[in-house]
């Protein structure tokens, strides 16, 4: 936990009492209490879901790499100018999309991304905004089968943290196609609160989406 006075670098904060978020663009700046309650206590958060992270630089760059549980991992180019412009530059709903583009990166097994060029965010986005209702509902049978080592397996679920595995806005967006996908037969939730398991049907979509990487 962070508190007024500290100077932990460029990054973005959140209030631990409110959720307010705050940015630092420069790594001389003091944390000063949260312009909306008045608290003095802060999280590290991750520049693209706002969820807590672990953000670390790179010694001779100026180049963030975080860790997060939502996003999976990934490095900032030029974090001041991000935490400076990047509520104009890439509102939530275009962040987002970042966060589905590297947490899929992250879950198969490929390099983190380094985010910089503008142009090339800007294609991100386009290109994860216009999935279709087919690939967030494969995407996510893909996800767990991958995570099952036998039929039958249950695999364990947060629709806070996993939202971008469906390239979903929210985790609301992850409930509308796990229910979906439990619809469509291929996917089943046997005690609420407990894990997801693939159907026959599941599994064989699984392993032949698996087959295609």
């Amino acid at each position: 936990m962070l508190t007024t006075g500290e100077k932990p670098g460029v990054g973005t904060y959140k209030c631990a009492n409110c959720g307010t978020i705050v940015g630092l663009d420069d790594p001389d700046d003091t944390l000063s209490p949260c312009p909306s309650c008045d608290n003095t206590e802060f999280e590290e958060v991750c520049y693209l879901c706002e969820n807590e992270a672990s953000v670390s630089g790179e010694f001779g760059r100026d180049v963030s790499f975080v860790r997060c549980e939502t996003c999976g991992k990934y490095y900032l180019g030029e974090p001041s100018m991000w935490v400076k412009h990047y509520r104009e530059e890439a509102p939530r709903e275009k962040r987002t999309m970042l966060s589905a583009y590297t947490r899929e990166r992250f879950e198969r097994g490929e390099n983190p991304p380094e985010f910089g060029d503008s142009n090339a965010l800007k294609e991100i986005i386009t290109k994860y905004e216009n999935k279709t209702l087919d690939e967030k509902l494969e995407n996510l049978i893909w996800y767990i089968r991958k995570k099952s080592s036998q039929f039958g397996d249950s695999v364990s679920w947060d629709a806070r943290k996993d939202y971008p595995i469906t390239y979903s806005l929210s985790p609301e967006g992850f409930t509308k196609i796990r229910d979906l996908a439990m619809e469509k037969d291929l996917l089943d939730w046997p005690a609420r609160g407990a894990g997801l398991k693939l159907k026959e049907e599941g599994w064989k979509l699984g392993t032949e989406l698996m087959k295609r990487e």
